[in-house]
């Protein structure tokens, strides 16, 4: 999923914030996966706080890139005024065939707040224990929760797909929350001008996320008289399918082990 040894995320958080009545369904991207080539993985974590005074479950109610086990543990509790991560529950709400990369549906009941993170791990022996190493001591970073489907058809426009002035190159990942094969074409563009700098189309299956690879080798050209932010660029996803998509950038030269310097988060 984080394919090269020079890789780092940035990514966005977006809180779901429940509505009152029984519940709300958010949807996640998961991942578990390593970098080919070093001793690194990547991992992320679902945190679940309940801020009223009763104690409250929540439900996953779908998965994609497989099935719910039929042993799968569907609810996990959370105690009034207490704070659950789900990276303490190794291997909880994993599709049957244990993709890189998936998205979980929950049903969230009112008063539970819901965050996504993400971490960067060294695989390597004592003192960090065998792998795989149980923390993110390379870093960890923020991920997107969604309160709602994208509509087939309609723009999706990801801002932040570049890293300033520094050379890079992003991925935008993609749900097929639909019950056929989605068309979806991501697109490119420099904000100097909104000029098109780069299309791709690929098929989505129903029902599963997958990410396109290796955006941004069309770099930017505009003129700098007049435009400071010459690097700033977007990308648009446009799908014949419902879903959700995000985008996350790859320096293109970083040390051998990635780490992730620095961290932003909006508040609950």
């Amino acid at each position: 999923m984080f394919n090269g040894a020079r890789c780092v995320w940035l990514g966005l958080l977006l809180l779901a914030l429940p509505r009152t009545g029984l519940g709300e369904e958010i949807w996640a991207f998961r991942f578990n996966s390593e970098s080919h080539g070093i001793s690194v993985s990547w991992h992320d974590d679902l945190v679940f706080h309940n801020t009223t005074g009763q104690d409250a479950s929540v439900r996953l109610t779908g998965i994609s890139n497989g099935q719910i086990r039929p042993d799968e543990t569907i609810e996990i509790s959370v105690p009034a005024g207490r704070t659950v991560s789900m990276a303490v529950r190794w291997g909880l709400w994993w599709p049957d065939s244990y993709p890189g990369f998936w998205v979980v549906r929950v049903d969230v009941p009112e008063g539970v707040l819901v965050a996504s993170r993400g971490g960067v791990n060294g695989e390597c022996p004592s003192p960090c224990g065998a792998p795989p190493n149980p923390f993110p001591n390379l870093g960890a970073f923020t991920m997107p929760v969604f309160r709602a489907l994208v509509p087939p058809g309609q723009r999706q426009v990801l801002m932040g797909a570049d890293l300033g002035a520094q050379s890079s190159r992003f991925n935008v990942g993609l749900y097929n929350a639909g019950q056929r094969e989605a068309v979806a074409t991501v697109s490119v563009y420099q904000a100097c001008d909104d000029a098109l700098l780069e299309s791709r189309t690929v098929a989505v299956p129903a029902n599963t996320a997958l990410q396109v690879r290796g955006l941004g080798s069309a770099k930017t050209h505009c003129d700098p008289e007049g435009v400071f932010n010459t690097w700033l660029r977007y990308a648009v996803v446009v799908m014949d399918q419902p879903g959700i998509s995000y985008v996350f950038n790859l320096a293109d030269d970083l040390p051998f082990h990635p780490r992730i310097p620095l961290g932003a988060s909006v508040g609950f």
